[in-house]
């Protein structure tokens, strides 16, 4: 596994999110051995990470079978984040599968009142 795309806060933020409230990142771990990217998102999932969260998977070399956005650290998320989930899905292969994991129950609301689960795998 390795990791590609890496916001410099990232680590900093899991230690440090709880003392300075809402902290936004992204990080990309890649294993190519099992053809999975997984794109961490921890704090706000907002429009303030539109050119970082198009990266993380448009600046890829290639294609994945697998797509995993964790969500277990976001604590908010808002329309133009569905937006952006939207036009990854346009922008991936149809045959990549794109798992949103991790959300809490609200969010996860979100997601389903959208009927994202019919696009996306919902975990």
């Amino acid at each position: 596994m390795r990791l590609l795309h890496y916001h410099p806060n990232a680590m900093e933020a899991s230690r440090e999110a709880p003392k300075l409230g809402l902290v936004m990142s992204i990080s990309v771990q890649i294993n190519d051995s099992q053809k999975i990217v997984t794109i961490t998102i921890i704090g706000s999932f907002d429009f303030s990470l539109f050119n970082d969260f198009r990266a993380a998977y448009s600046d890829l070399s290639e294609v994945y079978n697998i797509y995993i956005i964790d969500m277990q650290m976001v604590e908010y998320l808002d329309s133009a984040a569905l937006g952006m989930l939207l036009s990854m899905r346009n922008a991936i292969d149809t045959e990549s599968e794109i798992q949103l994991k991790g959300a809490n129950d609200f969010i996860k609301n979100i997601l389903m009142i959208s009927r994202f689960d019919k696009r996306f795998n919902i975990q």
